[in-house]
């Protein structure tokens, strides 16, 4: 009896140390995530304007000199942020099931 109840106890310790360090890591995420959301919307504002369009036709005629330019590409934002909104709908739904 007395071992059983130690494994218990040792078991739910370890579901504890894992939620506890997942909370922890997904605290860190959001906080960095927060950190992101200016950048986020001055890309989402970069991509598609005059600009976006002016960058893209220079990179594309080799008027400036090739750089790393994932976000000239039609889907590259786009898909971010389609990514941003599948983990929002994920925390969602978490937050749902939380709250039964």
């Amino acid at each position: 009896m007395a071992n059983d109840i130690i494994k218990r106890i040792e078991f739910n310790e370890e579901r504890y140390d894992k939620i506890e360090s997942t909370i922890n890591e997904l605290n860190d995420a959001l906080n960095k995530f927060k950190t992101c959301q200016k950048d986020l919307s001055l890309l989402n504002k970069y991509y598609g304007s005059k600009n976006w369009f002016k960058d893209k036709e220079a990179y594309e005629n080799n008027l400036i000199s090739k750089v790393k330019a994932g976000v000239l590409s039609e889907d590259t934002v786009w898909n971010l942020n389609d990514d941003i909104n599948e983990l929002l709908d994920k925390m969602k739904s978490i937050i749902n099931e939380y709250k039964k």
